[in-house]
């Protein structure tokens, strides 16, 4: 009888043991792991954003969060996708930036000029991201690249399709990629239905930027020319330059049926012309389709915010 109480207690006492063991093998699903506070998820040992930008794979260490933008077309994209930048080279003139970029900016820092910027003064902003455009700020590279890593953008001779890669770019740096994905395709709604209210009763139209010294034509291999050639219309210049300067001569020979003019200044080169007899010959003037747009809008803000504007200014001239 005591042999076999003997017997069933170390029995008892093995299974307990066993199972103590198996216990210590197998820590509990809510348990913190080491170095992760209890009731916090892991976290990813990769935060890394890794992008191709116009020179080749950018690898920020993390999302960036302080953000200087070399240019308003930088800006346009980042406050669609919600970022706010720290810093922007804008002329120091924040009149420049367009209505619907203006009110959603938030206190920021001018660094100065596009195409001398204040470089101390982008250091002392301590940014972890800088945008810059590849030919406009060439000659700042290096010394940008010393305060910050750069992503490198084809901006200003870009036409409105590299303008959408150049969007998602900038999305994926920020960390906003699905978010941009989504505004792209609000983006793309927006102009189809645009596209489609417009009457091809005028089959070309050409903008230029007009100023004191000359008409510089934006070709459709620039972004505001390739918008209209998009929207349905023919490009009357046919230059392989993105902004060719037209002498007056050279306009009348080109004879857009449609002209819109983006003034620098209140007292422009057509001044002059509208004088001349020759200014008359053009089908636009004789049909009085010349309209003037801002240049804020049409050129300088070339995102998804300034294309959108010029494609309601267009159905506003021009729709059915």
């Amino acid at each position: 009888m005591h042999l076999w109480i003997n017997r069933t207690l170390r029995t008892t006492l093995l299974l307990v043991f066993v199972i103590a063991l198996a216990a210590c093998g197998q820590p509990a699903s809510n348990q913190a792991q080491p170095g992760q506070a209890s009731g916090q998820s892991a976290t990813p040992k990769d935060e890394k954003i890794t992008v191709e930008d116009a020179t080749g794979t950018v690898t920020l260490p993390k999302k960036p969060e302080r953000i200087v933008t070399m240019d308003f077309s930088f800006t346009d994209m980042l406050v669609t996708l919600g970022v706010q930048p720290v810093g922007i080279a804008d002329d120091g003139t924040p009149e420049l930036f367009m209505d619907s970029v203006k009110s959603q900016l938030k206190p920021y820092t001018s660094v100065g000029s596009r195409y001398e910027p204040n470089i101390e003064l982008i250091s002392s902003l301590k940014p972890d991201l800088i945008i810059v455009d590849i030919n406009k700020h060439k000659n700042a590279l290096t010394q940008l690249k010393a305060i910050a890593p750069i992503l490198v953008l084809n901006d200003f001779q870009a036409d409105y399709d590299q303008m959408l890669k150049n969007y998602m770019i900038a999305a994926k740096a920020v960390g906003k990629e699905e978010e941009g994905k989504k505004r792209l395709q609000e983006h793309q709604t927006k102009m189809e239905q645009a596209k489609k209210k417009i009457s091809r009763a005028a089959s070309t139209v050409l903008p230029a930027v007009v100023n004191p010294k000359g008409f510089f034509a934006h070709s459709d291999h620039s972004y505001t020319g390739s918008i209209v050639k998009m929207l349905g219309f023919t490009d009357p210049v046919k230059n392989d330059a993105a902004y060719p300067q037209l002498t007056l001569e050279q306009l009348v020979e080109t004879n857009p049926q449609v002209l819109f003019l983006m003034p620098t200044d209140k007292v422009t080169i057509v001044s002059q012309w509208e004088s001349n007899p020759l200014w008359k010959k053009i089908d636009a003037v004789a049909g009085n389709k010349v309209f003037t747009v801002e240049r804020r809008d049409w050129s300088l803000s070339r995102g998804m915010l300034g294309s959108e504007k010029i494609a309601e200014d267009i159905v506003k001239q021009l729709g059915e």
